[in-house]
Order: structure tokens, then C-alpha cells, then sequence
């Protein structure tokens, strides 16, 4: 291979004695001179050959001196080095030029043994930096390959265990098929989990895994993931204990990691361990954590120890107790994993292990030692989120989870889903259309469009989708008064904790990550609509309950805030219509209808009666009786009012003032 090597110097004569004293390099095409008059030529000739390695560069030049030269080298090639040729008394210059980053220099009169030696030391230099480049390079498209593979995998692992999940709920399902699906479901998840853990071995390795430090409580924070696996050790009656030493409080400390360290060594405790106990224990000394977690499992034997932490290690088939351990072999990613991820943030950790046979207890020991960083409690922080780990359990029996039973027809909530995949939009479709009523779209704009004609009680969109992304279609929905309102769950086959995060800031309610459990998919809906129709309630009973707080003062949406204002201005105006309402608002009288429909669940006529009515209450307490009251609100008869007031608040205006 030719190494590309580039002369800038002003002297004429230099460029026939190179020749000549590589005569035999340049014959051979081992070395390819090119000769350059001054920097500005130099910079030319680099810009159109990226492959030149190595740049011999005079000092002193006319047009631009080699000290401008090699300040601009890096803009054009960052892997290139240059080797200072000029006078010995030039010395000053070669000092600023060593400084600046020249790689080496040789001095004139030209020694030029010493300039062949300087100049193979460069280009091995050079060639290393290439490597390191080129190695980078492939890392960088290995880590995009894997996440292309994971995003691509998430939605057929989706359909998978999605439809599983419904037959395993069906009533008085055989056993043989229970097992079975069982089976499938179990697989799917752990196929999931090894390319969640494979890309995340990958961006280690090729350290492109950022920490992502939060605040909270860590004995806290470690006590919620221990709990997500109470029920698995229920199930294999073992006993579970976590013991904390450390003082509560706020601590700076990468949740994800935390989480995904504590998730494996659990797993691996409860799957070899068959009786006995697993034991956490969590202690603090200066800023460093200490956490144990310990079971009395079958141990490791003492000859596969050394290697537990080792990228795909397994017992090999000499193994003395491989019978007794093929029923538990792995693919050895997940303690390598929890070895980079402790070694990420700073820690160590070390395994202590008997296994059954060895004469002592039997079980095993895992150390781990972590800086932490605790944060002055004074200070005002965000509790850190809450674990999110997904934990294959035997399915239990079957349970309703039907949020809008005894709704009649027709007054279900309407959900729209916004997904791009048609296998997987049309499942959910017909999963949920038994409790709601639907409406689908395959993209984020058509999603937009149907929002804003129907006003959906609830949007399920994918994140990633063609014209229009599920961030974008968040953020007009939430700059839209027409649907700033609708409850929005984010369904995506990104689990990085940064797209959580993001999504979350956009103002998405709820955020699951495929494949997701449908029960779990149908509880979190029934949750949002829950709590969408709790705010309902508390808005009509400001208007039926008379001595509630006002309900300008309270009420925290601004759609409805806006109304109450222009309410508050023309409450004397019998001619006030939901027209004019809708008008004002800039919105079509059906959207008009269906906005406030949605957030009070009242009609527009209702709400602008019933406000006045509430109004009449502070009326008549600060003095005024019936027939003022009546004219002051824009009714247009004291009789009139007097009846609608009855037939609201079961009294008469003057039974009221009476009462009060």
C-alpha cells in the first residue's frame, strides 16, 4: 500500500534531491512524494486527497507559513500529522510549531537517515490512528445495527405475546394449552430481553452509553425493584428481605443502571435458587454504596467463577456438574452486563460462591461497591422514576379488567389508535372494542386530522411512524385548544430512557413499551379515563354544590378558564349564545360542543345556565334578592329563574336566604 506523502517547502532544489534519496520508495510505490510551494497550495492539494498521511512542512513560506498550515490541518484532516523541515535556527518557531500540535521535526540542513526513521515512526502513528478510527467507525455501525434490529424485533415480539395474553385469559382454557402458551409467552419475553441486553453491552463497549444521573432516594429506589419480585419467590416459597443501613435522603445516581444491574442479579438469584431465602442488603461508607444480594441457590463452582462475568461464557460440556446445570445455562449476557454496568458507573464487584457438594453453605454472593453522590435535602428536587422492569410471572387467573362496564352503547369512550404497523393496530382495535368505541390511523397526520374532527377521549399512538412522528403529533395536540385536553399514551418500541423522558416532556400522560401486556395496556386506559372522569365530577359539583369555593378560582384548564372569563363578562346578556361562545374561541360550534362535552360532560347550553346559576349564589349572599339576581345573570324573567334555580339546587332562591 502507497503512503501519500505531502512536500510544502519554497525551495526549489528540495523537491529533486527527495527524488532522489527516495528513489527506490517511490519505485517500489511504497512512498508517493507530492510537492507544494507554500501552505495555501498544501491546503489544495488535502482537500482533494483525504488519503494523504503525512504533510513535511517548512516553517517559513510565502502566501501562508507553515505555522497557519498546521493551525488549519485538523479542519481538513484531523488523523493527519506533520513533521516540521526547517533551519535549525528557526528554533523558537519549531517549539510553537510542537506545541500546536506538530507530530515531530527534523532540521535543514537535511539529515536524511533521520528523516526516513522520523518519517516510518509517523506513518505507523498514522496508521494506528486509522485503525482506532476505522474500529470506532464499525462500532458505531455495529450499535446502529442493533438498534435497528431491536426496533425492527419489538413489533413482531409484540404480536406475539399480545395475542398469548389474550388466550391465556380465556375462561377454563386447558391446561395443556396454558402450558404451552405459557411457553411461547416466556420465550418471547426472554428473546425481548437478550437484544435489550445486547445492545446495551454493545453501546458499552463502543461507550456510547451516557450516565443519566437523577435525584432521589436510593434505599427507597432499591426497596421498589426488590418488591417487583415478591411475587415470583411467593411463587417458589422463597423468602425475599431487603435491609437497608443507609440513612434516607436524596442521592445523585443512574436509575436505569441501578435498575437493570438489580434486575439481573434477582433473576439469576430466583432462577438457581430452589429453597431457602434471597437476601438484599444495602449500606453506605463515605460516598460509596455497598449492596450484597445473597441466596443459598446451588452455587458456582469454584473452576467457573473466575469466568461468570465473561461475555458468553458457559459451562462447557467437561463440566463435572453439567447435568445438573444445562437446565439453567443462559447466553451468559446478563452478569456480563451487570460487570460493565457497575464498571460504567465507577464500582466493582466481586461473587463469593459454594456450590452443592462443596462441604460448606451452599449459595452465592454477589458484592457490589458504587460511588454515589448524596444531595443536601434542602435542596428541591424531583423524585427519581420509579423502576419500570417488566417481570415474567406464571399467569394467574383470569380478571376483569373492563373499565366502562354498565355504559350503555354509545357513551363508551372513544379511543383512537395511531399506529403504523396494520397487524398490531388492527389487534388492539379489535381487543378493545368490546369496552370502547374505536378510531384508527396509520400515521401521525391522519391521526392529528381525526383527532381534531372526533376528540377522542384517549389517543394510543406509536412513537416512530411515516409523515408525521408521535413527538410531533404530541406537541400539536398540546398547542391545540380544540385537543389540548385528550389523555395521551405514548405505545413504542423504544425503551431508552431518554425517549421516556422525552415523550414525557412533550405531554404524553402514560408511556408502555412494546411488547406490551394487554391487560396491563387495558388498565392503564381505564386508569387515564378514571381520573379524566374524577376531573369531570369535580367540575360539575363547583356548579351543584352552593357553598363550593368559586369555580373560576379552582378550575385548573385554561379552555375552561377562558370560557368562565367570557362568561363572567357577559353575564348580563340574555342574547349570550354558544354560537357566540364558539366564535370567540375560534372554533366551530360541533368542535365547541364536543370540547366542553369532554371536560365537564355537560352541554354548552348546560354549562352557561348552570354557571349562571352558581354566580347567583355569590349574588344573593352579598345582598341582592331574587328579581335583581334574576336580571343580573341575563335571565329574562325573576319567575323564570326562580324555577330553574328549584329544579337545580331543590330549593328557591329565597329558601336559600333563608337557610344562609
Amino acid at each position: 500500500m502507497t503512503t501519500k506523502i505531502l512536500l510544502a517547502d519554497d525551495e526549489s532544489d528540495l523537491e529533486d534531491l527527495f527524488i532522489q534519496q527516495f528513489r527506490r520508495q517511490i519505485q517500489n510505490h511504497t512512498y508517493e512524494f507530492i510537492f507544494v510551494r507554500d501552505g495555501r497550495e498544501a491546503l489544495a492539494v488535502l482537500e482533494q486527497q483525504p488519503d494523504i498521511d503525512v504533510v513535511l512542512s517548512d516553517i517559513n513560506m510565502p502566501g501562508m507559513d507553515g505555522l497557519t498550515l498546521l493551525a488549519r490541518l485538523p479542519e481538513i484532516n484531523p488523523i493527519i500529522r506533520t513533521v516540521m523541515v526547517t533551519a535549525y535556527g528557526d528554533m523558537n518557531n519549531i517549539r510553537t510549531a510542537m506545541n500546536r500540535g506538530a507530530f515531530d521535526f527534523v532540521t535543514k540542513p537535511i539529515n536524511f537517515q533521520d528523516l526516513r526513521a522520523t518519517i516510518e515512526k509517523t506513518i505507523r502513528h498514522v496508521q494506528q490512528l486509522r485503525e482506532t478510527a476505522e474500529l470506532k467507525a464499525m462500532d458505531e455501525l455495529k450499535t446502529r445495527f442493533f438498534a435497528n434490529i431491536t426496533h425492527e424485533l419489538r413489533t413482531p415480539l409484540t404480536l406475539i405475546v399480545s395475542p398469548v395474553d389474550k388466550l391465556l385469559e380465556t375462561p377454563d382454557l386447558p391446561v395443556i394449552y396454558q402450558q404451552q402458551l405459557s411457553t411461547v409467552r416466556r420465550n418471547a419475553l426472554q428473546l425481548l430481553r437478550l437484544i435489550n441486553q445486547l445492545l446495551d453491552i454493545n453501546k458499552l463497549e463502543a461507550r456510547q452509553m451516557e450516565l443519566v444521573q437523577e435525584v432521589g432516594d436510593l434505599p427507597r429506589f432499591i426497596g421498589q425493584v426488590v418488591e417487583l419480585f415478591r411475587p415470583s419467590t411467593d411463587i417458589k416459597q422463597l423468602t425475599l428481605t431487603y435491609q437497608s443501613d443507609m440513612v434516607s435522603g436524596n442521592h445523585l445516581f443512574d436509575a436505569g443502571k441501578w435498575e437493570t444491574i438489580l434486575f439481573n442479579l434477582l433473576s439469576n438469584a430466583i432462577k438457581f435458587t430452589h429453597t431457602g431465602e434471597i437476601s438484599i442488603h444495602l449500606a453506605q461508607v463515605a460516598d460509596t454504596a455497598l449492596l450484597t444480594v445473597r441466596d443459598t441457590g446451588i452455587g458456582i463452582s469454584a473452576d467457573k467463577l473466575p469466568h461468570i462475568f465473561n461475555r458468553f461464557w458457559q459451562a462447557g460440556p467437561r463440566s463435572v456438574d453439567n447435568a445438573r446445570t444445562r437446565a439453567y445455562e443462559g447466553t451468559g449476557i446478563g452478569l456480563a452486563l451487570v460487570h460493565e454496568l457497575t464498571y460504567r458507573l465507577g464500582g466493582t464487584i466481586r461473587a463469593d460462591s459454594q456450590a452443592t457438594g462443596s462441604g460448606g453453605p451452599v449459595g452465592t454472593c454477589f458484592a457490589l461497591t458504587i460511588p454515589i453522590q448524596s444531595i443536601n435535602d434542602s435542596l428541591e428536587a424531583q423524585p427519581v422514576v420509579a423502576p419500570t422492569s417488566q417481570i415474567d410471572l406464571p399467569y394467574l387467573t383470569h380478571e376483569s379488567t373492563n373499565g366502562a362496564e354498565g355504559i350503555p352503547s354509545g357513551q363508551q369512550p372513544l379511543v383512537l389508535i395511531v399506529e403504523d404497523n396494520a397487524e398490531l393496530r388492527e389487534f388492539m382495535v379489535a381487543e378493545l372494542a368490546t369496552t370502547y368505541r374505536m378510531l384508527s390511523a396509520d400515521n401521525g397526520h391522519d391521526g392529528w386530522l381525526l383527532a381534531k374532527e372526533e376528540l377522542p377521549d384517549v389517543i394510543i399512538s406509536d412513537l416512530m411512524m411515516p409523515q408525521m412522528d408521535g413527538y410531533e403529533l404530541i406537541d400539536r395536540l398540546r398547542n391545540d385548544a380544540a385537543t389540548d385536553h385528550i389523555a395521551i399514551m405514548l405505545l413504542t418500541a423504544s425503551s431508552e430512557a431518554d425517549n421516556r423522558q422525552k415523550g414525557l416532556e412533550h405531554g404524553a400522560d402514560e408511556y408502555l413499551t412494546k411488547p406490551f401486556n394487554m391487560r396491563e395496556l387495558r388498565l392503564r386506559l381505564r386508569n387515564l379515563l378514571g381520573r379524566q372522569q374524577k376531573l369531570r365530577e369535580q367540575y360539575r359539583q363547583q356548579f351543584a354544590q352552593p357553598d363550593s369555593p368559586g369555580a373560576l378560582a379552582s378550575v385548573p384548564d385554561q379552555f375552561l378558564q377562558r370560557v368562565y372569563q367570557l362568561l363572567e363578562q357577559h353575564l348580563d346578556d340574555s342574547a349570550l349564545s354558544v354560537e357566540w361562545l364558539a366564535e370567540q374561541l375560534a372554533m366551530s360550534r360541533k368542535t365547541f360542543y364536543r370540547k366542553v362535552q369532554s371536560l365537564v360532560q355537560l352541554s354548552p347550553v348546560d354549562l352557561i345556565r348552570q354557571y349562571r346559576l352558581r354566580k347567583s349564589i355569590d349574588l344573593l349572599k352579598a345582598g341582592h334578592n331574587a328579581s335583581e339576581t334574576a336580571y343580573m345573570l341575563g335571565f329574562e324573567s325573576p319567575s323564570y329563574f326562580a324555577r330553574v334555580f328549584r329544579e337545580f339546587y331543590h330549593q328557591s332562591p329565597t329558601e336559600y336566604l333563608n337557610r344562609t
